[in-house]
C-alpha cells in the first residue's frame, strides 16, 4: 500500500519540469528582445495585454503552488 507521500516526488517533479520549460521559453523571449528581433510592445497592445497578463499570472500560481509543495514535502 502506498503512503500519502509516495505522490510529492510525482507532482514535484512535473510542476518542475512545467516551471523549467516555461522559463526557457521566457529566457528565449527576453533574449530575442534584447537582440532586437521581438518588439515587446506587442505584447502590451490592448488586444494582447490580457492574454499576456494571464500567462504572467498562471506562471507565478504555479511557482507558488510548486514552492508550497517542495516546503511541504
Amino acid at each position: 500500500m502506498q503512503t500519502e507521500h509516495s505522490k510529492f516526488p510525482k507532482l514535484v517533479a512535473m510542476i518542475g519540469g512545467l516551471l523549467i520549460l516555461i522559463g526557457i521559453v521566457l529566457m528565449g523571449m527576453a533574449a530575442l528582445a534584447i537582440l532586437g528581433f521581438l518588439n515587446v510592445g506587442i505584447l502590451l497592445e490592448r488586444k494582447n495585454l490580457l492574454a499576456f497578463a494571464i500567462a504572467i499570472v498562471a506562471v507565478g500560481l504555479l511557482d507558488t503552488c510548486a514552492a508550497v509543495i517542495i516546503a511541504r514535502w
